[in-house]
């Protein structure tokens, strides 16, 4: 009888593990699934992959505008970008602020394009630059930069 049970238990403590090593081994096969279609999704069909150029605007909540320096921007979105996405994230999209009109508080933001979602969302983070609060308000999203600056002059 207790050679049995010592069997009996032997053998669901070997299904149990084997169970758990089982579901260990499917999370990292879905893992490196998502992360293989992610780089072969941002790989495209050219050797460059395709950028989104986000145009945005600054509305200072307190504070003045010309307080807001392009430097203090960059690393408002950095970090905001960063609590989101992670730093994994943060070096798979490469947002870049490629403009900003500091008179007119309007920028230019360049993504990967399956990241752009990402970055519109990262831009609501942000909540001070420099000391001044603001809220970065996206106005039109352009597949180039040219179509993004051009977009600026007619604001």
């Amino acid at each position: 009888m207790l050679l049995e049970v010592l069997v009996v238990a032997a053998l669901a403590a070997s299904l149990a593990s084997l169970y758990l090593s089982l579901a260990a081994y499917a999370r990292v096969r879905r893992a490196v699934r998502v992360v293989g279609e992610s780089l072969a999704r941002s790989a495209g069909r050219t050797a460059r992959p395709r950028r989104r150029y986000v145009v945005f605007e600054v509305v200072p909540i307190s504070g003045d505008l010309s307080s807001v320096s392009r430097e203090g921007l960059e690393e408002a979105l950095a970090r905001a970008y960063g609590e989101l996405n992670g730093l994994v994230g943060l070096g798979l999209a490469r947002p870049t602020l490629v403009h900003y009109d500091r008179s007119r508080g309007l920028g230019v933001l360049a993504v990967k394009h399956l990241w752009r979602r990402h970055a519109i969302l990262a831009m609501s983070l942000v909540r001070e630059v420099g000391g001044v609060r603001v809220l970065l308000n996206p106005l039109r999203t352009t597949g180039t930069r040219r179509k993004a600056l051009k977009y600026l002059e007619r604001s």
